[in-house]
């Protein structure tokens, strides 16, 4: 049996990309090189082969194949880096323990006590942007005081940041096999369902491709599922006919054997997620999903209760998993390492979702299970904090094929992030348009129409003339997608404390003083914002020829996102121009997005004159605030 420390050893060389010296592994683990030798000789004599290889001049690396077969069998896997470190010590405070042992916790995951130190500060300035939250240390113990709603802010913020574009990434998934191209077999898949007219969401593609990997890799190692019990009637069904054609193409491909349990299962997996298929036994899950998205909103205060497609998705899941249970079939899960180091939090609320279910079905789920449970979390919560993309229309005539297709790829890669390019038609139909319903329609022609939709004329090749007309179209819809958040963001950040007017001012410098030590005496700055927002004038003015400033950092944020307001009674030379008005931005790193709308807001106002005018010469701060409200109306 491995030590913690051996396991260490792997899981810090399976992280690596390069080969590891004996001496690098020893000073992370504390232990001498002598001992780190004995160690890998000790891995690979319990593997009996060479697990660890090792060179005299490169140092040690590990067996991927090799690694695979040790992945699904471990049960804790050890955070080897500060940022995992950090969210297991987090996740810990928050769920597990009113505090946490330090002593042990170093014994848990192999490093010096200077090392717990350093992720203790971070952890203090993860959580810095919640004043109600304090980490409070005594002796060799520590612990998360604070309001309860605080600490489930904190898990929220964390848990955002956790889920960001990692569940919806087929590409990563398909890094996992190396014995067969997952992303082939979706091609043939999608093929297959064009050719049926089979419409599956964008966002349930990854489930799907998950369990078809799945499948894949276990027939390949004549594993198969067995006795499934099926209706004759799902033989006449579409998704019945694509799975066929999916295994067939499959058998094809690799060497495996058409299994019919194995297209029935899939089948009905394509019926689950439109929650068409029963359970045999006629069950009633809704009692057991209200429970379950209870238990997650009491515990996290994250509601999935308005996601159809999750509470589709898992009651097929869970029907499917009752089925295992029942017939005592176990499954494989190749994300099981991943999610539990990399989604500690995903993973808590799948842990919630399985006390459930254990407590319906009375039979234990074990890890694997939790995870494919975590998989439909972590993806309904990216799918909740995702921003949508504005619908987009192409219209190119058919001249130059190559060119045209050059053009669609330059506008995916610059835009993709904000737009979805929906169809490229070579000739303008109202009908089609108004079908689509697009948000905006580029044109490499001169094009007039009667829809009320943005129209922006571009050149095959997308200038930088074109990509700046193309942006300011996007911003402009934000502008209209985001008013009603705007007018709400106005209200809560404008207030009348950081709102000063009339003021006779003799520099930027005592302006920037001024401003901060606002901030700071009202507890919205540690004190450094002063030093920052003077650092980023240094590289150049934040003046405009329009009369305003807007002094801010450069890559630093504040605790809480506030705005400072200062109304100039004489002009005041702020670099090249003379300023009236002063808007200091203290905004916290996960609001960017109020500083790009709020900014663009203030664009909007200050190139109008008249607007810019009665702003400045409002007489207080509900007036001035009226007025940016009412300007943008």
């Amino acid at each position: 049996m491995l030590t913690l420390r051996q396991r260490a050893i792997i899981d810090i060389l399976q992280s690596e990309t390069q080969a590891m010296t004996g001496r690098a592994l020893a000073q992370m683990l504390g232990v001498s090189d002598r001992t780190i030798r004995s160690d890998i000789e000790e891995i690979n004599r319990q593997f009996d082969c060479e697990f660890i290889t090792a060179s005299h001049r490169n140092g040690y690396r590990l067996d991927a194949d090799l690694y695979k077969t040790y992945q699904t069998a471990r049960k804790d896997p050890i955070p080897q880096t500060a940022q995992q470190r950090c969210l297991y010590l987090i996740k810990e405070l928050l769920f597990h323990a009113e505090e946490v042992n330090l002593i042990a916790l170093q014994n848990q995951v192999f490093v010096s006590g200077s090392s717990i130190d350093s992720d203790i500060r971070k952890v203090r300035a993860m959580i810095r942007e919640f004043p109600k939250l304090r980490l409070v240390r005594s002796k060799n113990h520590l612990r998360l005081e604070g309001e309860e709603s605080e600490k489930r802010r904190l898990y929220k913020k964390l848990l955002t940041r956790e889920t960001e574009g990692n569940f919806i990434n087929l590409s990563a998934m398909a890094g996992i096999w190396q014995e067969f191209d997952l992303l082939e077999i979706k091609d043939a898949f999608e093929e297959i369902c064009e050719k049926y007219e089979y419409h599956i969401p964008e966002l349930v593609y990854p489930m799907i491709m998950l369990h078809a990997g799945v499948s894949v890799e276990r027939m390949l190692n004549d594993n198969f599922v067995e006795d499934t019990v099926c209706d004759p009637q799902l033989w006449e069904r579409v998704e019945y006919k694509i799975a066929d054609e999916l295994f067939d193409r499959i058998a094809e491909l690799y060497p495996v054997a058409r299994v019919e349990d194995e297209v029935s299962r899939f089948a009905e997996l394509l019926m689950r997620k439109n929650n068409l298929y029963k359970n045999e036994c006629g069950e009633d899950l809704d009692g057991l999903i209200h429970t379950i998205l209870q238990n997650i909103q009491n515990r996290f205060e994250i509601d999935f209760g308005r996601d159809e497609e999750f509470v589709s998705g898992i009651i097929s899941h869970i029907q499917l998993l009752l089925k295992r249970l029942e017939q005592q079939t176990d499954t494989t899960n190749p994300y099981l390492p991943e999610i539990k180091w990399k989604y500690p939090l995903v993973f808590e609320m799948a842990v919630e979702a399985a006390n459930a279910i254990e407590e319906y079905s009375h039979c234990r789920l074990n890890e694997k299970e939790i995870c494919y449970l975590a998989l439909h979390l972590g993806v309904a919560y990216e799918r909740s904090n995702a921003v949508p993309r504005y619908r987009v229309v192409l219209i190119a005539p058919n001249s130059y094929v190559t060119i045209t297709r050059q053009c669609m790829d330059n506008l995916v890669q610059r835009f993709g992030n904000r737009m979805e390019l929906v169809h490229r038609y070579h000739l303008f139909d109202e009908r089609k348009i108004v079908q689509d319903d697009p948000h905006l329609i580029l044109s490499t022609v001169p094009l007039k129409h009667d829809l009320h939709i943005p129209t922006i004329q571009i050149s095959l090749f997308v200038s930088g003339e074109d990509e700046s007309r193309i942006f300011q179209a996007l911003n402009r819809l934000d502008r209209s997608r985001y008013h009603h958040d705007f007018i709400q963001q106005v209200r809560d950040l404008l207030c009348p404390e950081l709102f000063y007017m009339q003021k006779r001012m003799s520099s930027q410098e005592q302006v920037i003083s001024f401003l901060c030590d606002r901030l700071q005496a009202a507890g919205l700055d540690d004190g450094s914002l002063k030093e920052n927002v003077c650092r980023r004038e240094s590289y150049a003015a934040t003046s405009f020829a329009y009369g305003f400033a807007i002094p801010h950092t450069m890559g630093a944020f504040v605790q809480k996102t506030s705005i400072s307001i200062l109304l100039l009674q004489e002009p005041l030379k702020w670099g090249e121009h003379d300023v009236r008005l002063v808007v200091l931005l203290g905004i916290r790193e996960e609001e960017n997005q109020v500083l790009k709308v709020f900014l663009d807001w203030l664009f909007h106002i200050v190139t109008n004159h008249t607007k810019f005018q009665e702003l400045i010469g409002s007489a207080s701060f509900e007036e001035f605030r009226d007025r940016i409200i009412c300007a943008n109306e």
